[in-house]
């Protein structure tokens, strides 16, 4: 794709809840993208979560300076997913190409928008790009010496994901672009129709209620599962655009800076219900997505050993997550039936889903 090209409309998505401490920094630095990808070119959708923080002045405050902010305050909080899915049918309504997810505390570079948007054009199967997160700050000003943050999602034969290159120095070892099998939900950019084919209506919503009671706002388009309500969601949506035969790219030349909260060596300082949320939506993610065809040395390192060893450590250290085993049963006759349509509508053998279980990256040629 040649930057002589029209243009594409880009709709970025932004949720906020509480980050009265970075939203105006990330808001600036979308007004900084470079003269390619700027203008009404940009749409712009930020949804609060009923902020108890100074956030929703702050973004009215940036909705008056910036009439093409379009800001809505929800009176509660709906989660991570419902959120973005309002956001989607919003996007959904508009003549925009791609849909961007992105977190308040993320600092775009002045090329992270045009560079994810060139990615698309390496394949036609490429439905999700991803970028090159590097650590940042409170403030989202980057560590020193620079620290990666993300290069694309793995998972393991334990079903267990990870974004790869987290922690380490980044001495240029991740600078080669490539399918990985998923990206963070904290930056990725999604074309149209990978957002049309990666909504799932599912039946038993009504399931759904006896978890969570607050009716999220409508119209929404299901993209991301709203059962996760936070955390592990985009694994779930990397999971199911490989099984749909969608290819996510890792694009290095895309970069831009994240303040990590949420990592595996913290989980004993996370809030209660993060960790809660972390063990419901492990189970759902392999409700949703998981199928014996993927080979028995999953089921038995994942499916067996791993859950059992979670549950263990639920049992024993972390009895505060039992409600999240219980959370996950409940809601586990509608992530079969999910598992259901997702498996019917599949588009690439099991063979080629599970190949991802333990593999890094695939690495483009062009």
């Amino acid at each position: 794709m040649s930057q002589s090209v029209a243009p594409p409309k880009v709709f970025i998505s932004i949720v906020t809840w509480n980050h009265a401490r970075c939203i105006s920094q990330c808001i600036e630095l979308l007004f900084k993208q470079n003269d390619w990808i700027c203008g009404d070119n940009l749409l712009i959708q930020i949804f609060d979560n009923s902020s108890s923080d100074s956030t929703s002045q702050i973004l009215s405050t940036l909705a008056a300076q910036k009439p093409s902010l379009n800001i809505f305050l929800n009176p509660s909080n709906v989660g991570f997913s419902a959120a973005h899915n309002y956001n989607a049918a919003s996007f959904l309504a508009t003549d925009a190409d791609f849909f961007l997810v992105l977190n308040p505390d993320v600092a775009l570079t002045e090329q992270t928008i045009s560079e994810m948007v060139i990615g698309f054009s390496h394949n036609l199967k490429i439905g999700l790009v991803t970028p090159k997160l590097l650590r940042a700050d409170q403030e989202l000003r980057p560590l020193t010496p620079s620290v990666l943050d993300a290069a694309g999602m793995i998972i393991t034969k334990e079903i267990r994901h990870f974004d790869r290159g987290s922690g380490e120095l980044d001495q240029g070892q991740y600078e080669v672009s490539g399918a990985v099998f998923g990206g963070t939900g904290a930056c990725l950019m999604i074309s149209r129709d990978c957002v049309r084919d990666l909504e799932i209506v599912t039946p038993l919503e009504q399931d759904l209620k006896d978890v969570y009671p607050v009716d999220p706002p409508s119209p929404r388009a299901q993209l991301f599962d709203e059962a996760f309500f936070a955390y592990r969601e985009d694994a779930d949506l990397a999971w199911r655009s490989q099984w749909l035969g969608w290819l996510c790219l890792y694009n290095p030349r895309a970069v831009a800076y994240h303040t990590r909260v949420v990592t595996p060596e913290r989980r004993s300082e996370l809030p209660a219900f993060l960790n809660l949320l972390g063990v419901q939506n492990r189970f759902l993610l392999e409700l949703n997505n998981w199928s014996p065809t993927l080979g028995w040395e999953i089921a038995l390192r994942g499916i067996i050993f791993r859950n059992l060893i979670v549950l263990l450590g639920v049992v024993f250290t972390e009895r505060g997550s039992l409600q999240g085993v219980w959370r996950a049963i409940k809601l586990s006759r509608r992530a079969l039936r999910r598992r259901d349509v997702i498996l019917k509508r599949a588009q690439v053998s099991a063979n080629e889903v599970g190949a991802w279980f333990g593999r890094t990256v695939v690495i483009n040629e062009n």
